[in-house]
């Protein structure tokens, strides 16, 4: 009797290729260092010009990394609700994005589909959370400065979109809804025997708009340095200690205004470079329309002051 066999290969939809650019960077892990996972693949639009066709929420590819560190698409797509698609893509140009806990996200637009013979180079950012190394000149590497710090909106919300750049960084750093940041200096940034240097921070807002410059920070080689937001905290109780949620703070003089969280805490952030009296009133608007003011309170430039407690009876 004769036995045959019927050999099937998957032919992949498409190859991610993607590097770790910190890590290439230091060139001490391999010449084409991998990224941390874990990793989201995802497809945000399909299309091009009037006939694209955006995806909210986005689909997420179901991605496997092969032996060589290789990301492997093919066409099976998951669902919000668990269930796998396969065959899910027709063929056509689509937008496609990599997030990861560890980097910024990275974005490709109008990829064509299926493209199994020609691997999609990316290079992966470090993100806010990245596992940088503690060392700051590694055994047969380079070494690196940081510069953190984390944007937010008056009542202190994150602020996304907002991109975050300094000359002679790494690269440029675009926030995502947490607002935070951080930038890279390489050991090449830094003349000859100068440690530190004062740099400028341009922020471009979300959606582009006039450029935010804040001068005179200070960037360490082999260390880690963070720009601080002005910003006031405090909190609104009952004399009780009850903690009071949804009361209205405001700063006499400064636009918007802030609300208490459910713990009666609140956070004023002051917008980046704007002139602020070195003393303010703030004041406290209960939903019942009674008013405490805390007078004279202290602003301290990139920095975050403590207001007394508003306790009403």
């Amino acid at each position: 009797m004769l036995t045959s066999f019927e050999l099937r290969r998957y032919t992949a939809t498409l190859v991610f290729d993607l590097e770790d650019r910190f890590a290439r960077e230091r060139g001490v892990r391999q010449p084409h260092p991998r990224p941390f996972e874990p990793l989201k693949f995802l497809v945000t639009a399909q299309g091009v010009g009037a006939g694209r066709r955006a995806f909210e929420p986005p689909l997420e590819l179901v991605v496997r990394r092969n032996g060589g560190g290789y990301h492997i698409f093919n066409n099976q797509v998951r669902l919000k609700n668990g269930t796998v698609l396969k065959r899910a893509l027709a063929d056509d140009l689509y937008d496609l994005r990599v997030e990861g806990r560890f980097y910024q996200s990275a974005e490709q637009a109008a990829v064509a589909l299926p493209r199994p013979d020609v691997a999609l180079s990316l290079d992966l950012l470090p993100g806010y959370f990245y596992p940088f190394p503690t060392e700051s000149v590694p055994l047969g590497g380079h070494g690196f400065a940081l510069l953190r710090g984390a944007l937010h909106t008056t009542d202190g919300r994150g602020l996304a979109g907002a991109q975050v750049a300094v000359a002679g960084a790494l690269s440029s750093y675009v926030t995502d809804e947490t607002g935070q940041w951080v930038l890279i200096f390489p050991d090449a940034f830094f003349p000859a025997l100068q440690t530190t240097m004062q740099v400028t921070v341009d922020v471009t807002p979300p959606g582009g708009g006039p450029i935010v410059s804040v001068t005179g920070v200070d960037v360490d080689k082999g260390r880690e340095r963070a720009l601080g937001e002005t910003a006031l905290r405090g909190q609104v109780l009952t004399t009780a200690g009850t903690v009071i949620p949804g009361a209205v703070v405001e700063v006499q003089g400064q636009p918007g205004q802030t609300a208490t969280a459910s713990d009666g805490s609140w956070f004023y952030y002051f917008d980046l470079n704007q002139p602020v009296a070195p003393l303010v009133d703030v004041t406290a608007r209960l939903p019942d329309g009674r008013t405490q003011t805390q007078n004279n309170q202290p602003v301290q430039t990139r920095a975050t002051v403590a207001v007394p407690t508003f306790r009403f009876s």
